[in-house]
């Protein structure tokens, strides 16, 4: 009556409970008008009269006659009790799940628990929580929690399920589980009622009460009042949970955030700080008792942890154990039973008399995504690891995963660079340097030759005729090569090359320390396919003849060749028969290093270390005769002439030079020709195919074996390599010859010749090699052609 008022829409929890309430009066009120003890009033007209009532007062009407009878029926009267302190009941325990503390997990489920037994009159309750796959239970609030999987006794049966149970004699059930009964304490269990308790059509959990104090079965009322019961607790149930969720989230970020920023306030110049912190931080943000973090080690193919408890260092195989395992895969591992998982050895415990439980094990991945170590979480104080905590330790790792190998690289930069640069500052001063005596502590250690291996090599005497061959354009070096007879002829032949062109006597070079810079180099080389010391040695007779048979001396100063041919006897040392490209993608030190110095050079600048290394060994000093302005100038041309070896910057440095010399070149302008040494070393390097036919086609097959060499470090990787060239194809070969000399060395040569025409010989020689490796393609293809062409015997089958 009159107008309607504006209503606050009751939500789907509460509307499902006012449907198990209404449910319980209505049955109780059919149970009641069902009773052969009442007569159900009719009001008739006799009884009106011929009275018009309003549909309120005729409601009405009829109740004062309904209780009427009541009264005269003691057992319905009886029956009514009952339904009344039964809801007097449930609202109470309503009333005290609803005001219940919700942030207080215990004291939820000891209401519960209570306010079931005394519903039901039940001697024993238990409530389980759907957890994953498995239902929690506590049994009152200081008692450990109790945990079985899904489809594990009534209980277990009810939450896979949903359906409700209600047993007389549990035991005679096949779905009682005993051992569930001894997990909680309950003894001799008869009747049994185990109801779901729902949201939103889900199990959220499960409640069971059993053995009822007057020895009889639950009835059909005691389900009723317990479904009315479960869907007012499923409310409470879900309610807590949505309160426990947010409070856990907003903790959460807030021990997230206090930890990144303790992290971000670490400094990161000492890496055993920074791991230690990260260590810390984890075990704080998980609860956890221990942590260990694994650095990977990708040149050893192991994972090393620097934090141990002995203060020891800790190696294992990539693939071994847990967090080997992690690292090689990269995935997640949460391992509720340590000892059931038969990657984890329990070798360590039984030393230690430490017991591992829970392990949480996740890869750490720097910001290319690339795994730079794997943390191992090691018991939680309460409880498994939980999906929040692996997504807790996800986000951390990302922090720590930037921090940590921000950390590795600079530990490794800066113990590279002040090497490099202390180096470099001694070199410049021309002062000899206390500290090194030898080679001892450098990467040149036990290379320097005694007095009796340099007094060897100075003895060796080269026939006149050979030594004269060196300097002629038709030399074949190929002669000289590695464990050949002549091999020891290449030391001699070097220096020969710095008599002949005067640099000895005019930078007053001491001739010993030539002959220890050599030996060591050559020491360094490694054996190669390639780039081994045969090349550089090819390299410097080229540059040699280039400055003086080509007269390319003409475009330079004194110094700058010099310096450019150590350049050539420097410009490969070390090699691994290994480009850029792969230290960078297999993350190798030096591909590390390179990165981090923001350099694409990895290979020039390790040279161009290694060599200045060298050359400030006092023993190996051959700058020592220059004054202190030509030593720097020396060491400028060196590391400029070095660095430009990069066929990376192959085409920076070709436009450069065509603008130079389009523009007009200066010999007195020291940037011009530091750019032409730069160039003429460039061309020496890649000069192979501009010799003659047979010598070019020997350093062909050589390159593509380094090549199938680089491939097979690639495959041992598991990294995606460039296709190869197989040096038996002959068609292969040629192709790649001609394809390289047409789009590389060709306009860098004639480039360069526009400052001199005498190196147009060079050009021509090329232009016949091209010929040549064409007219093999042509024979190739014309024989494969003939064979095609073939008739088939009359044996043969198939397509």
């Amino acid at each position: 009556e009159g107008q309607a008022q504006a209503q606050v829409p009751f939500t789907a929890g509460e509307k499902a409970l006012s449907r198990k309430l209404s449910s319980i009066v209505d049955s109780a009120g059919a149970s009641l008008f069902r009773s052969p003890d009442l007569t159900t009033p009719r009001l008739s007209e006799a009884t009106l009269g011929s009275k018009v009532f309003s549909q309120k007062e005729m409601s009405r009407r009829r109740s004062v006659c309904l209780m009427r009878e009541v009264v005269k029926a003691p057992t319905l009267y009886t029956k009514l009790l009952r339904a009344k302190k039964a809801a007097e009941m449930l609202l109470q325990a309503a009333l005290e799940m609803s005001n219940s503390t919700v942030d207080n997990s215990d004291a939820l489920i000891q209401i519960l628990m209570e306010g079931s037994q005394k519903l039901l009159a039940a001697q024993h309750s238990i409530f389980f929580f759907v957890d994953g796959e498995e239902l929690v239970s506590k049994m009152g609030p200081d008692s450990q929690e109790i945990r079985i999987g899904l489809g594990t006794g009534l209980a277990g049966h009810v939450a896979r399920t949903g359906e409700k149970i209600s047993i007389a004699d549990a035991r005679e059930d096949p779905r009682f589980d005993d051992s569930v009964d001894q997990l909680t304490g309950h003894s001799s269990t008869t009747s049994v009622l185990c109801m779901p308790i729902t949201y939103d059509g889900a199990v959220v959990a499960v409640a069971q009460v059993s053995n009822k104090l007057n020895g009889e079965s639950f009835t059909f009322e005691d389900e009723e009042l317990f479904e009315a019961f479960a869907a007012f607790a499923g409310v409470c149930i879900r309610s807590h949970q949505l309160f426990h969720t947010v409070c856990n989230e907003r903790r959460r970020n807030e021990v997230l955030l206090s930890i990144l920023t303790k992290l971000s306030r670490t400094d990161i110049r000492f890496l055993d700080q920074v791991i230690e912190k990260i260590v810390e931080n984890i075990k704080e943000l998980l609860a956890a008792d221990r942590c260990t973090l694994f650095l990977v080690d990708k040149e050893t193919n192991q994972l090393f942890s620097k934090v141990a408890s002995n203060s020891s260092e800790i190696r294992i195989n990539m693939g071994q154990g847990i967090a080997g395992h992690v690292a090689l895969a990269g995935d997640t591992l949460n391992i509720k039973d340590a000892y059931k998982d038969p990657r984890f050895s329990r070798e360590t415990d039984k030393r230690t008399g430490y017991t591992t439980r829970t392990i949480l094990c996740m890869a750490v991945r720097d910001h290319e995504q690339q795994i730079v170590a794997v943390t191992q979480v090691i018991n939680k104080y309460r409880g498994c690891f939980t999906e929040d905590d692996e997504d807790l330790l996800k986000y951390f790792s990302l922090f720590a995963g930037i921090t940590l190998s921000n950390a590795r690289l600079y530990d490794f930069v800066v113990q590279s660079s002040n090497s490099a640069m202390q180096l470099f500052e001694t070199a410049t001063t021309g002062a000899p340097r206390a500290a090194v005596s030898a080679g001892t502590g450098t990467s040149f250690a036990g290379l320097v030759p005694t007095e009796a291996q340099l007094a060897a090599v100075k003895g060796t005497v080269v026939p006149a005729e050979e030594l004269a061959s060196v300097f002629s354009p038709e030399f074949n070096v190929h002669e000289y090569h590695l464990h050949t007879p002549k091999e020891g002829y290449v030391i001699p032949m070097i220096v020969a090359i710095f008599d002949k062109m005067g640099f000895i006597e005019q930078f007053h070079v001491d001739r010993d320390a030539l002959y220890r810079m050599l030996v060591c180099a050559s020491r360094k080389y490694r054996e190669v396919p390639y780039h081994n010391f045969t090349h550089a040695f090819d390299v410097v007779q080229t540059v040699f003849l280039y400055l003086h048979v080509f007269r390319q001396r003409e475009i330079l100063d004194d110094l700058d060749c010099f310096t450019l041919l150590v350049s050539a006897v420097l410009h490969d040392i070390d090699h691994m028969g290994l480009n850029n490209s792969f230290h960078f993608r297999a993350e190798t030190p030096l591909g590390v290093l390179s990165a981090a110095s923001g350099t694409k050079s990895v290979l020039e600048v390790h040279h161009c270390n290694l060599s200045i290394e060298l050359l400030s060994l006092p023993e190996c000093n051959i700058f020592s005769g220059l004054t202190e302005d030509q030593v720097k100038a020396a060491f400028k041309n060196l590391i400029n002439n070095i660095l430009a070896t990069d066929m990376a910057r192959h085409k920076e440095f070709l436009e450069e030079f065509s603008r130079v010399a389009d523009s007009g070149y200066t010999k007195g302008n020291p940037e011009h020709h530091r750019l032409a040494s730069a160039m003429l070393l460039k061309c020496a390097d890649i000069s192979n195919v501009s010799k003659p036919f047979a010598i070019s086609k020997s350093w062909g097959v050589m390159m593509t074996e380094e090549f199938l060499f680089q491939g097979d470090a690639e495959k041992k990787k598991g990294m995606s390599g460039v296709p190869t060239i197989n040096p038996q194809q002959k068609v292969q070969l040629a192709q790649s010859q001609v394809g390289f000399i047409t789009a590389v060395v060709f306009p860098l040569l004639q480039s360069l010749s526009r400052l001199c025409e005498p190196l147009g010989f060079f050009l021509r020689v090329m232009e016949a090699n091209t010929t040549q490796w064409k007219a093999i393609i042509q024979e190739e293809e014309a024989a494969k052609a003939s064979t095609s062409a073939q008739p088939r015997s009359p044996g043969a089958s198939g397509p």
